[in-house]
């Protein structure tokens, strides 16, 4: 992704961050927050577990997986380019945290601020797409776990089929913007720029294939007709 188009989507992101699920949920069927589930489902939770949640938004992914560690302890890392949505994270998950070290961090996927093979798990929802270089953000997942440890990816695909690729892209397109704007609250509503992060996205296919370059990919799991793909793949 570009410089201008990384800004654009950055910059459409921060005005989502008050609305983000409730948009979300609904213009999905609920399939966001369930597929989420289902990804945090695909790996155990142990006794001291490093966690990091790259590109944590307002921590909807981070609730699902501190609700699997509280009990366990660890560390959770919630990373994120936006200040607002650090800020959003932190608001919603202090008070759940238990005994889960919580640290929050200010950065891209393509620089990550910690040391070479120190996680457990890397787990990314509804981020990657959105990454400025995706093959240096998979670069720095694979460099900061630990060697055996698991990479979850979750995200908005399209489906491997052209047509059913086609509908979704007009429902992205032209729907998802409509039924924000009463959300929302305003007609300049920042679901509008999702379309070109989707037209920029690989198919469910491509997107194993790529991650499959980087880990050893381990099981998949597919959802709304190939739109949602959750990924666990392990460093070598």
């Amino acid at each position: 992704m570009g410089d201008a188009a990384w800004r654009e989507t950055v910059n459409a992101l921060d005005r989502t961050v008050k609305k983000y699920e409730r948009v979300n949920r609904i213009v999905t069927f609920g399939y966001s927050d369930f597929m989420r589930r289902k990804l945090v489902e695909m790996v155990k939770f142990y006794e001291g577990i490093t966690v990091l949640d790259a590109g944590c938004g307002p921590g909807n992914l981070s609730r699902h997986i501190l609700r699997r560690m509280r009990s366990r302890g660890g560390r959770l890392y919630c990373l994120d380019p936006l200040p607002s949505m650090l800020k959003a994270a932190f608001d919603n998950l202090r008070g759940m945290a238990g005994d889960v070290k919580l640290s929050f961090m200010e950065a891209t996927f393509e620089s990550i601020p910690l040391p070479d093979s120190s996680i457990d798990v890397v787990a990314v929802s509804y981020s990657l797409r959105n990454a400025k270089d995706f093959y240096k953000a998979l670069d720095e997942f694979r460099r900061v776990l630990k060697p055996g440890g698991v990479l979850l990816v979750l995200d908005l695909v399209k489906p491997d089929n052209r047509v059913l690729s086609s509908l979704v892209g007009l429902y992205i397109r032209v729907l998802v913007p409509l039924i924000s704007i009463p959300i929302y609250g305003s007609f300049d509503t920042p679901w509008k720029a999702l379309y070109p992060t989707f037209k920029r996205m690989l198919t469910s296919k491509e997107l194993i294939e790529e991650i499959g370059e980087y880990f050893e990919v381990i099981k998949v799991k597919k959802a709304l007709f190939g739109t949602f793909v959750a990924i666990k793949a392990r460093r070598p």
